[in-house]
């Protein structure tokens, strides 16, 4: 209902390329830095859904603070308190997928919970876009109906997290010195949050901008911008189905190369869009890489944590390449200032970051290529890719026979009720 359009909230409020690289990046260190203690904390209490409800009913209530927002300083501290309190749900909720689905079948497990979400963002996102476009006026008249149903289902998704039953590990417990020894120790997550860190950051250069794009160059309205957003989730919703599987069957590491080698089309696109149309495409294709990467890189990580410390884990690594998003962001919003300040025009400007953004993001996916699999799978990538089609080539063949013979049986139930009809009206008598 209102994640989508918190970047336009801070364009509305004037905010300056500056100002939403800090916006973007105080989002980023408060919701990533801040895993660090609640990760912990989850992991020393062994009560993670008591954190994935208190950080629930926390999001919501201090989601109900943007309808009072008017400065872009109140803004920035809002997102920060939001992040935080997500930060609490985050490390917890990974755990407790780890413990609940074996590593068999985790990919598939991460695609189904990310397909729900899904199925409940988008309808929501095409709502609440299509409520700001209509209501208009100041933002706090805009933004109070979207901002108050969230907080309805916010709340509501918090305690249906109560009736989650938990399986609890014993073993040992992660502590602040943890981090270098895990860092050292581990070698899979070292590379990973290495490689993903040098991506991160380039990855974010962009992230101010693109929201400048969509309103100052494209000029979409609320509705368009919830399209938007649509689109990559739907596109992302049918090819998890696929994802999944692969990611169980063949290894994380290929789906990995895929999500994050593909993501330098992302700025390529917004630094010469002319029309929504441009920008729809672009993230139909975000659907498919992001379907890749997000499931492969949390099972990948859930892989390569010991069991009893996975949520300290994820914290340490949304740190580590939260950190670097942090610098990135605010480098993104500095750099649309520098360029502007040395004679380039907006849309100039724009697209020399959006360069910077490309060349980085295609240097940080080829080096995924480097990223070693804890366990052999039992499928090679194009041979279950090939597999997977074929068997919904086959089920859709199997699925056009049933519904050509349901036809058949209907026309003949017709024609047969029909023949019963005439030959009934045919026996009446004549007056």
């Amino acid at each position: 209902m209102v994640n989508p359009f918190i970047p336009v909230y801070a364009v509305q409020i004037n905010a300056s390329p500056k100002e939403m690289g800090w916006v973007r990046a105080i989002s980023i260190v408060s919701g990533n830095i801040g895993q660090i203690p609640w990760g912990l904390a989850a992991d020393k209490l062994k009560k993670r859904v008591l954190f994935i409800f208190t950080g629930g009913v926390l999001n919501a209530l201090l989601m109900l603070l943007l309808i009072y927002v008017d400065s872009i300083s109140e803004f920035m501290l809002t997102i920060a308190l939001i992040a935080t309190s997500t930060a609490m749900i985050a490390p917890a909720l990974t755990s407790l997928v780890g413990d609940l689905a074996g590593e068999s079948k985790r990919g598939r497990v991460l695609a189904n919970l990310n397909a729900a979400a899904s199925l409940g963002s988008m309808p929501a996102t095409l709502i609440s876009g299509y409520i700001l476009y209509k209501v208009g006026g100041n933002l706090q008249e805009m933004y109070r109906i979207p901002v108050i149903i969230a907080f309805v289902f916010n709340l509501s998704a918090a305690f249906s997290s109560l009736r989650i039953r938990e399986r609890f590990s014993k073993g040992e417990s992660f502590a602040f010195r943890g981090w270098t020894k895990a860092l050292k120790a581990n070698t899979y997550l070292r590379r990973l949050c290495v490689i993903s860190s040098f991506q991160g950051f380039f990855m974010a250069t962009a992230w101010p901008i693109f929201t400048l794009t969509v309103v100052k160059v494209i000029k979409a309205d609320m509705f368009q911008i919830a399209l938007l957003t649509v689109i990559t989730s739907l596109t992302a919703f049918f090819v998890r189905r696929f994802t999944g599987s692969l990611a169980d069957r063949a290894g994380r590491k290929p789906l990995l190369m895929i999500g994050r080698g593909g993501l330098f089309l992302v700025p390529l696109v917004y630094a010469f869009a002319t029309s929504i149309y441009e920008l729809l495409i672009v993230d139909f294709i975000v659907g498919f890489v992001m379907a890749s990467s997000d499931i492969a890189i949390s099972a990948y990580l859930l892989d390569i944590s010991p069991r009893t410390i996975r949520g300290s884990y994820t914290a340490l690594y949304n740190t580590v390449t939260g950190i670097s998003t942090f610098m990135g962001s605010i480098a993104g919003g500095y750099f649309m200032e520098i360029f502007t300040g040395l004679g380039f025009g907006f849309e100039e400007s724009l697209r020399l970051v959006y360069a910077i953004s490309v060349i980085g993001r295609l240097a940080g996916g080829t080096l995924f290529i480097t990223l070693k699999e804890p366990y052999r799978y039992p499928a090679q990538f194009r041979e279950e890719l090939l597999k997977i089609l074929r068997e919904d080539a086959e089920k859709l063949k199997e699925d056009l026979r049933m519904l050509e013979e349901r036809a058949e049986e209907y026309m003949e139930l017709m024609e047969k009720e029909d023949a019963e009809w005439f030959e009934k009206m045919s026996s009446r008598p004549s007056h």
